[in-house]
C-alpha cells in the first residue's frame, strides 16, 4: 500500500522534487478515498512529511466503533476524511474543510457504493451502484429521497415513480429497443403495454405474472386480437388496414380462418371466391397430410367445399 501513496505522490510530481514539496492536501484525499488504502503506512508518512500528513483514530463503542482518519498539518488535526464502522464494515467518506466535512460516498460490506450531494448535515443520497452492476439514480431531499431510474448490468432501464418506499416501476426499456409499461402498486407492478423497436405495439391483461397478450397493433395498421391464458393466447380476428376483417379458430400456432368480413374496397363476391380457394388449399394440404393420396377423394371433398 506505501507503493500506492508513492504512485500517487509522483504521479503529480517533478523529477528530483523532495516528496515533502511534492505531498500536497489533494494527494492526501485521494489517497484516503482510495479503497486500496491502509493506515499502516502513516507512520511511514509521518516520519517523512511531518507537516502534512494523516491520522487515524478509534472512536464510540459498539455498533458505533469507528476508525477515523484526518489530515494533519504538523500537531493540528484537520478535517475528517474517512469514517469505517469495525462492526459492520461499512466506509464513509467526507469531503470539506474541517467543521464543513460533507458525506460523498458510503461504501457497505456487500459491495454496494452510494454517492451522497449536498451541504454538510443535509447530504442526499443520489446514486448507487451494486455489486452486481446495476446503477440507481435517487431524487429528493435528505430522508425522502426515492428511486427514479435504475441501469442494469445487461443493458435495460427502468423507470419509477412514487414516494421513497412506494416507488413502482412505470417503464422498461431494453437492450434491443423494446419499451414495457406497467401499471400497479409496488411489488405488483403488471405489464400492460409493450413497444418494439419496428413499430408493433402488444397490449396485455392479468395480475403481474400471468399477463396475456391480449391484441397487436403493427406499424401498417393490421390489428390482431387475441385470446387464452399466457403463453397459450390464439389469434382469433385480424383486422387489416383496408377494413377487411378475418376470423380464427384453433389452439396458439395452429389458428385456421374461418370467417373473412370484405373490406370496404373488396366486394363480397370478390371475398368469398378469395376464402373458397383458401379453404381448397387448406383441404389438400390436409389430404396430402393424411395420406390421401386418391385424386378423387380429393375432387369429392374439394367439389363438396365448393357447393357449400
Amino acid at each position: 500500500m506505501r507503493l500506492l501513496l508513492i504512485e500517487r505522490l509522483l504521479a503529480g510530481s517533478f523529477v528530483g522534487a523532495p516528496i515533502v514539496d511534492t505531498l500536497n492536501e489533494a494527494t492526501l484525499r485521494a489517497y484516503a478515498a482510495d479503497r486500496r488504502a491502509t493506515a499502516d503506512n502513516f507512520p511511514w508518512l509521518a516520519r517523512v512529511s511531518p507537516a502534512r500528513c494523516l491520522s487515524s483514530e478509534v472512536t464510540g463503542a459498539g455498533a458505533s466503533r469507528a476508525e477515523c482518519w484526518r489530515l494533519r498539518r504538523g500537531e493540528e488535526n484537520g478535517a475528517n476524511l474517512r469514517r469505517r464502522l469495525l462492526q459492520s464494515g461499512m466506509v464513509q467518506h467526507y469531503e470539506g474543510e474541517r467543521g464543513a466535512e460533507r458525506l460523498v460516498r458510503m461504501e457497505t460490506a456487500n459491495g454496494k457504493v452510494q454517492y451522497y450531494e449536498g451541504e454538510p448535515g443535509a447530504e442526499r443520497l443520489v446514486r448507487a451502484v451494486r455489486a452486481d452492476g446495476s446503477v440507481q439514480h435517487y431524487e429528493g431531499e435528505q430522508g425522502a429521497e426515492r428511486k427514479v431510474r435504475m441501469e442494469t448490468a445487461n443493458g435495460s432501464m427502468q423507470h419509477y415513480e412514487g414516494e421513497q418506499g412506494a416507488e413502482r416501476r412505470v417503464r422498461m426499456e431494453t437492450a434491443n429497443g423494446k419499451v414495457q409499461h406497467y401499471e400497479g402498486e409496488r411489488g405488483a407492478e403488471r405489464l400492460v403495454r409493450m413497444e418494439t423497436a419496428n413499430g408493433k405495439v402488444q397490449y396485455y391483461e392479468g395480475e403481474q405474472g400471468a399477463e396475456r397478450m391480449v391484441r397487436t397493433e403493427f406499424a401498417d395498421g393490421e390489428v390482431q386480437d387475441y385470446e387464452g391464458e399466457k403463453g397459450a393466447e390464439r389469434c382469433v380476428r385480424t383486422e387489416f388496414a383496408d377494413g377487411k376483417v378475418q376470423y380464427y379458430e384453433g389452439e396458439k400456432g395452429a389458428e385456421r380462418c374461418v370467417r373473412v368480413v370484405p373490406g370496404a374496397s373488396e366486394d363480397k363476391a370478390a371475398a368469398e371466391k378469395r376464402y373458397k380457394a383458401m379453404r381448397v388449399a387448406e383441404l389438400r394440404s390436409e389430404c396430402e397430410r393424411l395420406g390421401l393420396a386418391t385424386t378423387g377423394v380429393k375432387a369429392a371433398l374439394v367439389a363438396r367445399l365448393l357447393a357449400a
